[in-house]
Protein backbone atom coordinates (compact mmCIF):
# COMPACT_ATOMS: atom_id res chain seq x y z
CA UNK A 1 0.00 0.00 0.00
CA UNK A 2 1.54 3.14 -1.20
CA UNK A 3 2.28 5.67 2.06
CA UNK A 4 -0.21 8.17 1.41
CA UNK A 5 -2.89 5.81 1.39
CA UNK A 6 -2.33 4.35 5.07
CA UNK A 7 -5.05 4.29 6.89
CA UNK A 8 -5.27 7.29 9.43
CA UNK A 9 -8.59 6.91 12.40
CA UNK A 10 -6.84 10.22 13.54
CA UNK A 11 -8.29 12.06 10.84
CA UNK A 12 -11.78 11.38 11.08
CA UNK A 13 -12.72 7.97 11.71
CA UNK A 14 -12.15 5.35 8.84
CA UNK A 15 -11.16 8.10 5.89
CA UNK A 16 -7.15 7.95 4.85
CA UNK A 17 -4.02 9.75 4.10
CA UNK A 18 -4.55 9.50 0.77
CA UNK A 19 -8.18 11.70 0.78
CA UNK A 20 -6.43 14.12 3.43
CA UNK A 21 -3.27 14.83 1.40
CA UNK A 22 -3.63 14.02 -1.80
CA UNK A 23 -7.51 13.96 -2.20
CA UNK A 24 -7.63 17.93 -0.67
CA UNK A 25 -5.90 18.78 -3.67
CA UNK A 26 -8.01 17.29 -6.18
CA UNK A 27 -11.32 19.04 -4.07
CA UNK A 28 -9.71 22.52 -4.87
CA UNK A 29 -9.05 21.57 -8.31
CA UNK A 30 -12.59 20.48 -8.60
CA UNK A 31 -14.10 23.48 -6.71
CA UNK A 32 -12.43 25.59 -9.03
CA UNK A 33 -13.72 24.46 -12.25
CA UNK A 34 -16.98 24.15 -10.74
CA UNK A 35 -16.97 27.80 -9.74
CA UNK A 36 -15.88 28.80 -13.53
CA UNK A 37 -18.82 26.62 -14.89
CA UNK A 38 -21.46 28.25 -12.15
CA UNK A 39 -23.28 30.12 -14.51
CA UNK A 40 -22.75 27.31 -17.69
CA UNK A 41 -23.99 24.24 -18.28
CA UNK A 42 -21.87 22.55 -15.97
CA UNK A 43 -23.25 24.52 -12.85
CA UNK A 44 -25.01 21.11 -11.27
CA UNK A 45 -20.97 19.68 -10.53
CA UNK A 46 -20.93 23.14 -8.01
CA UNK A 47 -23.56 20.80 -6.05
CA UNK A 48 -21.63 17.59 -6.37
CA UNK A 49 -18.11 19.17 -5.58
CA UNK A 50 -18.92 20.23 -2.28
CA UNK A 51 -20.40 17.49 -0.17
CA UNK A 52 -17.75 15.74 -2.23
CA UNK A 53 -14.74 17.10 -0.40
CA UNK A 54 -16.75 17.10 3.08
CA UNK A 55 -16.77 13.13 2.50
CA UNK A 56 -13.05 13.12 1.55
CA UNK A 57 -12.24 14.82 5.47
CA UNK A 58 -13.92 18.05 6.41
CA UNK A 59 -11.78 20.44 4.28
CA UNK A 60 -14.88 22.44 2.99
CA UNK A 61 -16.45 23.69 6.67
CA UNK A 62 -14.25 21.76 8.77
CA UNK A 63 -15.41 23.48 11.88
CA UNK A 64 -18.92 22.49 11.45
CA UNK A 65 -19.54 18.35 11.56
CA UNK A 66 -17.73 15.74 12.96
CA UNK A 67 -16.30 13.47 10.16
CA UNK A 68 -17.05 10.03 11.99
CA UNK A 69 -16.58 7.03 10.95
CA UNK A 70 -19.24 6.02 8.37
CA UNK A 71 -19.95 2.79 10.23
CA UNK A 72 -21.79 4.72 13.22
CA UNK A 73 -24.96 5.37 13.33
CA UNK A 74 -26.13 8.61 15.16
CA UNK A 75 -26.88 8.75 18.39
CA UNK A 76 -30.51 8.10 18.81
CA UNK A 77 -33.27 8.27 21.88
CA UNK A 78 -34.70 5.29 22.87
CA UNK A 79 -38.44 4.63 22.01
CA UNK A 80 -39.06 5.45 24.69
CA UNK A 81 -37.67 8.98 24.50
CA UNK A 82 -34.97 9.08 27.13
CA UNK A 83 -31.59 8.99 26.74
CA UNK A 84 -28.76 7.80 29.21
CA UNK A 85 -25.30 8.65 30.04
CA UNK A 86 -22.35 7.37 31.76
CA UNK A 87 -19.81 9.88 32.57
CA UNK A 88 -16.23 8.05 33.89
CA UNK A 89 -13.89 11.29 35.12
CA UNK A 90 -10.52 10.74 36.30
CA UNK A 91 -9.13 7.20 35.04
CA UNK A 92 -5.49 8.12 35.70
CA UNK A 93 -4.38 4.74 33.71
CA UNK A 94 -0.57 4.02 33.53
CA UNK A 95 0.26 5.43 36.93
CA UNK A 96 3.63 4.10 38.22
CA UNK A 97 3.69 0.94 35.64
CA UNK A 98 7.12 -0.13 36.84
CA UNK A 99 5.97 -0.81 40.47
CA UNK A 100 3.49 -3.87 41.03
CA UNK A 101 0.84 -1.51 42.38
CA UNK A 102 0.41 0.28 39.36
CA UNK A 103 -1.09 -2.41 36.67
CA UNK A 104 -3.13 -3.24 39.79
CA UNK A 105 -4.72 0.38 39.56
CA UNK A 106 -5.54 -0.24 36.75
CA UNK A 107 -7.57 -3.63 36.81
CA UNK A 108 -9.55 -1.65 39.45
CA UNK A 109 -10.49 1.04 37.54
CA UNK A 110 -11.69 -1.53 34.55
CA UNK A 111 -13.88 -2.99 37.77
CA UNK A 112 -15.47 -0.10 38.31
CA UNK A 113 -16.10 0.69 34.55
CA UNK A 114 -17.45 -2.60 34.43
CA UNK A 115 -19.51 -2.63 37.66
CA UNK A 116 -21.32 0.52 36.91
CA UNK A 117 -22.08 -0.54 33.19
CA UNK A 118 -23.31 -4.24 34.62
CA UNK A 119 -25.81 -2.44 36.84
CA UNK A 120 -26.27 0.61 34.34
CA UNK A 121 -27.30 -1.38 30.81
CA UNK A 122 -29.95 1.70 30.12
CA UNK A 123 -26.32 3.29 29.00
CA UNK A 124 -26.61 4.91 25.69
CA UNK A 125 -23.49 6.52 25.71
CA UNK A 126 -19.92 6.88 27.69
CA UNK A 127 -18.21 9.74 28.51
CA UNK A 128 -14.75 10.04 29.17
CA UNK A 129 -14.28 13.12 31.16
CA UNK A 130 -10.44 13.99 30.99
CA UNK A 131 -7.30 12.66 32.72
CA UNK A 132 -7.97 9.39 31.08
CA UNK A 133 -3.96 8.98 31.57
CA UNK A 134 -1.39 9.81 33.98
CA UNK A 135 0.72 11.25 31.30
CA UNK A 136 3.67 12.26 33.74
CA UNK A 137 4.40 8.40 34.88
CA UNK A 138 4.05 7.34 30.33
CA UNK A 139 6.49 7.21 27.41
CA UNK A 140 6.32 8.39 24.16
CA UNK A 141 6.23 4.28 23.36
CA UNK A 142 3.45 3.39 25.37
CA UNK A 143 1.28 6.42 27.20
CA UNK A 144 -1.13 6.04 23.99
CA UNK A 145 -1.36 2.35 24.36
CA UNK A 146 -3.86 2.91 27.64
CA UNK A 147 -6.56 3.92 25.33
CA UNK A 148 -6.96 0.39 23.85
CA UNK A 149 -7.88 -1.19 27.28
CA UNK A 150 -10.37 1.03 28.07
CA UNK A 151 -11.97 0.96 24.58
CA UNK A 152 -11.91 -2.40 24.05
CA UNK A 153 -13.43 -2.82 27.17
CA UNK A 154 -16.52 -0.76 26.00
CA UNK A 155 -16.66 -2.26 22.39
CA UNK A 156 -17.02 -5.71 24.02
CA UNK A 157 -20.64 -4.12 25.39
CA UNK A 158 -21.42 -2.50 22.27
CA UNK A 159 -21.18 0.89 23.82
CA UNK A 160 -19.78 3.58 21.38
CA UNK A 161 -18.29 6.89 23.49
CA UNK A 162 -16.74 10.46 23.35
CA UNK A 163 -13.91 11.87 25.25
CA UNK A 164 -12.34 15.41 26.87
CA UNK A 165 -8.70 15.35 27.29
CA UNK A 166 -7.35 16.72 30.81
CA UNK A 167 -4.35 18.61 32.12
CA UNK A 168 -3.18 14.77 33.00
CA UNK A 169 -3.86 14.05 29.10
CA UNK A 170 -0.80 16.20 28.33
CA UNK A 171 2.92 16.13 29.23
CA UNK A 172 6.22 16.17 27.41
CA UNK A 173 6.04 12.36 26.64
CA UNK A 174 2.76 12.25 26.17
CA UNK A 175 0.72 14.21 23.12
CA UNK A 176 -2.84 14.88 23.41
CA UNK A 177 -2.75 14.46 19.65
CA UNK A 178 -1.12 10.52 19.70
CA UNK A 179 -3.78 9.84 22.50
CA UNK A 180 -6.42 11.37 19.91
CA UNK A 181 -5.28 9.38 16.82
CA UNK A 182 -4.96 6.03 19.12
CA UNK A 183 -9.02 6.73 20.15
CA UNK A 184 -9.90 6.96 16.39
CA UNK A 185 -8.41 3.58 15.48
CA UNK A 186 -11.77 2.28 17.42
CA UNK A 187 -15.02 2.73 15.37
CA UNK A 188 -16.99 3.33 18.94
CA UNK A 189 -15.02 6.28 19.50
CA UNK A 190 -17.06 9.59 18.74
CA UNK A 191 -14.38 11.68 19.66
CA UNK A 192 -13.71 14.23 17.18
CA UNK A 193 -11.49 17.12 16.38
CA UNK A 194 -13.58 20.29 15.27
CA UNK A 195 -11.16 23.33 16.07
CA UNK A 196 -8.33 23.27 13.87
CA UNK A 197 -4.79 24.42 15.68
CA UNK A 198 -1.86 23.43 17.52
CA UNK A 199 -2.93 21.12 20.33
CA UNK A 200 -1.72 23.84 23.20
CA UNK A 201 -3.24 26.09 21.66
CA UNK A 202 -6.97 25.40 21.16
CA UNK A 203 -6.39 21.85 22.56
CA UNK A 204 -7.74 18.80 20.69
CA UNK A 205 -11.12 17.47 21.74
CA UNK A 206 -13.72 20.19 20.62
CA UNK A 207 -16.39 18.85 19.32
CA UNK A 208 -20.36 18.54 19.67
CA UNK A 209 -22.97 15.47 19.01
CA UNK A 210 -26.34 15.28 17.39
CA UNK A 211 -28.83 12.69 19.40
CA UNK A 212 -31.62 12.32 17.51
CA UNK A 213 -35.21 11.30 18.25
CA UNK A 214 -37.35 8.88 16.54
CA UNK A 215 -38.22 10.85 13.36
CA UNK A 216 -34.14 11.91 12.63
CA UNK A 217 -35.09 15.20 13.94
CA UNK A 218 -32.24 16.21 16.10
CA UNK A 219 -33.47 16.75 19.69
CA UNK A 220 -30.27 17.47 21.54
CA UNK A 221 -26.24 18.43 21.90
CA UNK A 222 -23.51 16.68 23.26
CA UNK A 223 -20.76 19.39 23.32
CA UNK A 224 -17.27 18.77 24.43
CA UNK A 225 -14.90 21.29 25.23
CA UNK A 226 -10.82 20.70 25.67
CA UNK A 227 -9.76 22.98 29.03
CA UNK A 228 -6.26 21.87 27.74
CA UNK A 229 -3.75 22.49 30.94
CA UNK A 230 -0.48 19.97 31.91
CA UNK A 231 2.57 20.51 29.93
CA UNK A 232 3.57 21.17 26.47
CA UNK A 233 4.55 17.75 24.56
CA UNK A 234 7.42 17.21 23.25
CA UNK A 235 5.75 17.17 19.68
CA UNK A 236 4.62 20.59 20.07
CA UNK A 237 7.92 21.50 21.04
CA UNK A 238 8.15 21.61 24.82
CA UNK A 239 11.34 19.65 24.87
CA UNK A 240 12.26 17.73 28.14
CA UNK A 241 11.19 20.70 30.22
CA UNK A 242 7.54 20.29 31.56
CA UNK A 243 6.45 24.01 30.34
CA UNK A 244 3.15 24.75 31.59
CA UNK A 245 0.16 24.55 29.21
CA UNK A 246 -2.75 27.67 29.37
CA UNK A 247 -5.69 25.61 31.41
CA UNK A 248 -8.47 26.99 30.05
CA UNK A 249 -11.04 26.76 27.31
CA UNK A 250 -9.32 29.03 24.56
CA UNK A 251 -11.07 32.00 22.88
CA UNK A 252 -11.56 30.73 19.66
CA UNK A 253 -12.90 27.81 20.88
CA UNK A 254 -15.35 30.11 22.29
CA UNK A 255 -16.08 31.71 19.03
CA UNK A 256 -16.65 28.35 17.35
CA UNK A 257 -19.16 27.12 20.03
CA UNK A 258 -21.36 30.42 19.57
CA UNK A 259 -20.57 30.21 16.00
CA UNK A 260 -21.67 26.43 15.51
CA UNK A 261 -24.57 26.95 18.43
CA UNK A 262 -26.16 29.86 16.28
CA UNK A 263 -25.95 27.61 12.64
CA UNK A 264 -27.45 24.77 14.62
CA UNK A 265 -30.34 26.75 15.67
CA UNK A 266 -30.51 27.96 12.11
CA UNK A 267 -30.62 24.78 10.69
CA UNK A 268 -33.27 23.70 13.10
CA UNK A 269 -35.75 26.04 12.24
CA UNK A 270 -34.76 28.90 14.34
CA UNK A 271 -35.29 26.07 17.59
CA UNK A 272 -32.64 26.01 20.51
CA UNK A 273 -31.55 22.41 21.18
CA UNK A 274 -30.94 21.21 24.43
CA UNK A 275 -27.43 21.58 25.04
CA UNK A 276 -25.09 18.87 27.79
CA UNK A 277 -21.16 20.50 28.11
CA UNK A 278 -18.65 18.12 29.05
CA UNK A 279 -15.18 19.86 29.71
CA UNK A 280 -12.46 18.60 32.10
CA UNK A 281 -11.49 21.37 34.59
CA UNK A 282 -14.46 23.47 36.35
CA UNK A 283 -15.09 26.85 35.39
CA UNK A 284 -15.23 29.73 38.49
CA UNK A 285 -19.24 29.53 38.57
CA UNK A 286 -18.44 26.25 40.12
CA UNK A 287 -16.35 28.05 42.86
CA UNK A 288 -18.81 30.56 43.44
CA UNK A 289 -21.63 28.09 43.89
CA UNK A 290 -19.07 26.43 46.38
CA UNK A 291 -18.72 29.61 48.00
CA UNK A 292 -22.30 30.42 48.54
CA UNK A 293 -22.59 26.74 50.32
CA UNK A 294 -23.03 23.38 49.29
CA UNK A 295 -26.05 22.01 51.53
CA UNK A 296 -26.15 18.58 51.74
CA UNK A 297 -29.67 17.81 52.21
CA UNK A 298 -30.09 20.34 48.50
CA UNK A 299 -26.77 19.89 46.91
CA UNK A 300 -26.32 15.93 48.19
CA UNK A 301 -22.78 14.88 47.53
CA UNK A 302 -18.87 14.92 48.44
CA UNK A 303 -17.69 18.61 49.02
CA UNK A 304 -14.08 17.47 49.79
CA UNK A 305 -12.16 19.29 47.56
CA UNK A 306 -12.28 23.48 48.72
CA UNK A 307 -11.78 25.56 47.37
CA UNK A 308 -13.01 24.32 43.66
CA UNK A 309 -9.53 24.60 41.52
CA UNK A 310 -11.00 26.97 38.45
CA UNK A 311 -9.97 27.12 35.10
CA UNK A 312 -7.33 29.50 34.70
CA UNK A 313 -5.55 29.21 38.42
CA UNK A 314 -2.18 28.35 39.11
CA UNK A 315 -1.26 28.92 35.12
CA UNK A 316 1.55 31.58 34.79
CA UNK A 317 2.98 33.60 31.38
CA UNK A 318 6.09 32.32 31.82
CA UNK A 319 4.85 28.55 31.99
CA UNK A 320 5.34 27.69 35.51
CA UNK A 321 3.02 27.09 38.15
CA UNK A 322 1.62 29.00 41.17
CA UNK A 323 -0.28 32.22 39.50
CA UNK A 324 -3.33 33.41 41.10
CA UNK A 325 -6.89 32.73 38.93
CA UNK A 326 -7.14 35.77 36.35
CA UNK A 327 -10.66 35.04 35.10
CA UNK A 328 -9.28 33.83 32.15
CA UNK A 329 -12.63 30.81 31.40
CA UNK A 330 -15.34 33.88 32.02
CA UNK A 331 -15.80 34.53 28.17
CA UNK A 332 -16.40 30.68 28.12
CA UNK A 333 -18.67 31.01 31.00
CA UNK A 334 -20.79 33.23 28.96
CA UNK A 335 -20.80 31.54 25.93
CA UNK A 336 -21.96 28.84 28.01
CA UNK A 337 -24.81 30.89 29.60
CA UNK A 338 -25.93 32.88 26.28
CA UNK A 339 -25.91 29.70 24.31
CA UNK A 340 -28.62 27.97 26.45
CA UNK A 341 -27.05 24.67 27.65
CA UNK A 342 -28.91 23.05 30.68
CA UNK A 343 -25.96 21.43 31.94
CA UNK A 344 -22.06 21.45 32.47
CA UNK A 345 -20.37 18.57 33.67
CA UNK A 346 -16.46 18.17 34.88
CA UNK A 347 -14.09 16.09 37.04
CA UNK A 348 -10.75 17.27 38.19
CA UNK A 349 -11.24 17.67 41.78
CA UNK A 350 -11.90 13.96 43.10
CA UNK A 351 -13.41 15.08 46.23
CA UNK A 352 -16.04 16.90 45.03
CA UNK A 353 -18.95 15.38 43.79
CA UNK A 354 -21.91 17.39 44.24
CA UNK A 355 -24.52 19.19 41.72
CA UNK A 356 -25.51 22.97 41.51
CA UNK A 357 -26.60 25.68 39.76
CA UNK A 358 -25.43 28.81 38.33
CA UNK A 359 -27.73 31.77 37.36
CA UNK A 360 -26.68 35.04 35.39
CA UNK A 361 -28.72 37.54 33.24
CA UNK A 362 -32.19 35.24 33.41
CA UNK A 363 -30.72 31.97 32.53
CA UNK A 364 -30.07 29.17 35.08
CA UNK A 365 -27.32 26.67 34.05
CA UNK A 366 -26.86 23.02 35.93
CA UNK A 367 -23.25 22.19 37.68
CA UNK A 368 -22.50 18.72 38.18
CA UNK A 369 -18.88 17.52 39.10
CA UNK A 370 -18.51 13.75 38.24
CA UNK A 371 -17.31 11.17 40.85
CA UNK A 372 -14.18 10.06 40.90
CA UNK A 373 -13.69 6.84 38.71
CA UNK A 374 -10.10 5.39 38.65
CA UNK A 375 -7.78 4.15 40.92
CA UNK A 376 -5.24 6.01 40.21
CA UNK A 377 -5.04 9.84 41.19
CA UNK A 378 -5.17 11.93 44.34
CA UNK A 379 -7.95 10.48 46.83
CA UNK A 380 -9.42 7.50 48.22
CA UNK A 381 -13.22 8.79 48.26
CA UNK A 382 -15.42 5.43 46.83
CA UNK A 383 -14.94 5.28 43.00
CA UNK A 384 -17.77 5.38 40.86
CA UNK A 385 -19.47 7.59 37.67
CA UNK A 386 -22.26 10.16 36.98
CA UNK A 387 -25.66 8.89 35.40
CA UNK A 388 -27.27 11.65 33.69
CA UNK A 389 -31.11 10.72 32.11
CA UNK A 390 -33.00 12.91 29.74
CA UNK A 391 -36.07 12.46 28.25
CA UNK A 392 -37.17 14.44 25.10
CA UNK A 393 -40.53 15.75 27.07
CA UNK A 394 -38.17 16.63 29.83
CA UNK A 395 -35.46 18.84 27.72
CA UNK A 396 -38.62 20.71 26.85
CA UNK A 397 -39.19 21.66 30.39
CA UNK A 398 -35.29 22.22 30.79
CA UNK A 399 -35.15 19.26 33.14
CA UNK A 400 -32.97 15.79 33.97
CA UNK A 401 -32.14 13.43 36.47
CA UNK A 402 -28.83 12.86 37.63
CA UNK A 403 -27.41 9.77 40.09
CA UNK A 404 -24.19 8.90 41.37
CA UNK A 405 -23.80 4.22 40.65
CA UNK A 406 -21.03 3.72 43.10
CA UNK A 407 -18.67 0.45 42.40
CA UNK A 408 -20.43 -1.06 45.15
CA UNK A 409 -23.36 -0.53 43.05
CA UNK A 410 -24.98 1.76 45.76
CA UNK A 411 -27.19 4.58 44.34
CA UNK A 412 -26.17 8.02 45.62
CA UNK A 413 -26.67 11.89 45.59
CA UNK A 414 -29.85 11.41 42.82
CA UNK A 415 -31.56 14.49 42.07
CA UNK A 416 -33.98 16.01 39.58
CA UNK A 417 -32.42 19.32 38.22
CA UNK A 418 -35.44 21.38 37.42
CA UNK A 419 -37.00 24.32 38.85
CA UNK A 420 -37.45 23.80 42.28
CA UNK A 421 -33.83 22.01 42.37
CA UNK A 422 -31.90 23.82 45.39
CA UNK A 423 -34.99 23.93 47.29
CA UNK A 424 -35.93 19.95 47.32
CA UNK A 425 -34.21 18.05 49.94
CA UNK A 426 -32.54 14.79 49.46
CA UNK A 427 -30.86 12.08 51.00
CA UNK A 428 -27.42 12.92 52.73
CA UNK A 429 -24.62 10.89 50.85
CA UNK A 430 -22.33 9.59 53.34
CA UNK A 431 -17.96 10.14 52.94
CA UNK A 432 -16.97 6.63 51.87
CA UNK A 433 -13.67 5.60 51.10
CA UNK A 434 -12.16 2.72 49.48
CA UNK A 435 -8.60 1.19 48.93
CA UNK A 436 -6.74 -1.38 47.36
CA UNK A 437 -4.72 -3.83 49.28
CA UNK A 438 -1.94 -2.74 47.35
CA UNK A 439 -1.95 0.91 49.04
CA UNK A 440 0.13 -0.53 51.82
CA UNK A 441 2.78 -1.07 49.09
CA UNK A 442 2.22 2.60 47.41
Amino acid sequence: MPRDAERTEAAGGGYTRFTRVRGVSYCRLLLVVSTFCLLGPYSQLLRVAIPFCEQLGGFINHRHRPQLSPLLPPLKFKKDGSFQLSIFSDLHFGENAWEPWGPKQDLASLGVINSVLDREPETDFVVLNGDIITGENVYLDNGTQYIDTIAETLARRDITWGSTYGNHDSDCRLSPTALFEREKRYKGSRTARMVRGREQGVGVTNYYLEVQGLDARVEMVLWFFDSRGGFVSQEEGGGNRRKGRENWVSKEVVRWFREMSGRLKRENGGRSLPGLGFVHIPTGAFWEAQKRGIDGKKQPGINGDQPVNRQGEGWCEDGMEGCEYGGQDEGFMEAVMEEGLLGLFVGHDHGDTWCSDYEKGGRRVYLCFGQHTGYGGYGSWIRGSRQVWVSIEGLRLREMDTWVRLESGKVVGRVRLNETFGRDEYEVVEDERTHLPVDEEN
